[in-house]
């Protein structure tokens, strides 16, 4: 089924801006992406079905000026939780696989927090944040707390 996909890839990746030089190995690493997704249990379960699943949810926040977020999945699990997931499309090809997760988390945290907040506004249950590393594949999860964080 994926491969039937490269067609459709590669034209969305056209659309995306992809440079014509670029566009069969961006086709190839979607491609390996939605497959190591598929073969992952985390991933699995992170596409799968759940109450309130969006696929690029977007946010506006309004404070002195108009912000305006993307969420790249988010849903509400079993327990009640709301997960906000972030796709990450890094790939960690050599060294301390758990170093490079730990500074990627670093990395994204206030990215993620972020969306945490917005979506705090919106409703009152638990959230999870989550970067998911599709290349690899990998995550890291941490919940959110206002006005700071739980791992």
């Amino acid at each position: 089924r994926i491969e039937r996909l490269e067609g459709p890839l590669r034209r969305g990746l056209q659309n995306l801006g992809v440079d014509s030089r670029e566009l069969e190995q961006a086709t190839a690493k979607a491609q390996r992406a939605l497959r190591q997704t598929l073969e992952d249990e985390h991933g699995r379960w992170l596409l799968g079905r759940h109450r309130e699943a969006q696929c690029e949810w977007p946010l506006t926040m309004h404070e002195e000026t108009s912000r305006h977020y993307v969420i790249d999945r988010t849903f509400i699990d079993e327990k009640g939780v709301r997960w906000i997931i972030d796709y990450k499309t890094g790939e960690h090809l050599e060294g301390d696989r758990a170093a490079f997760l730990d500074h990627e988390q670093e990395r994204y945290r206030e990215q993620l927090e972020t969306y945490g907040r917005i979506v705090r506004l919106l409703e009152d249950r638990p959230i999870r944040l989550a970067l998911y590393f599709p290349l690899f594949p990998d995550w890291r999860v941490w919940d959110y707390v206002e006005n700071g964080t739980a791992e």
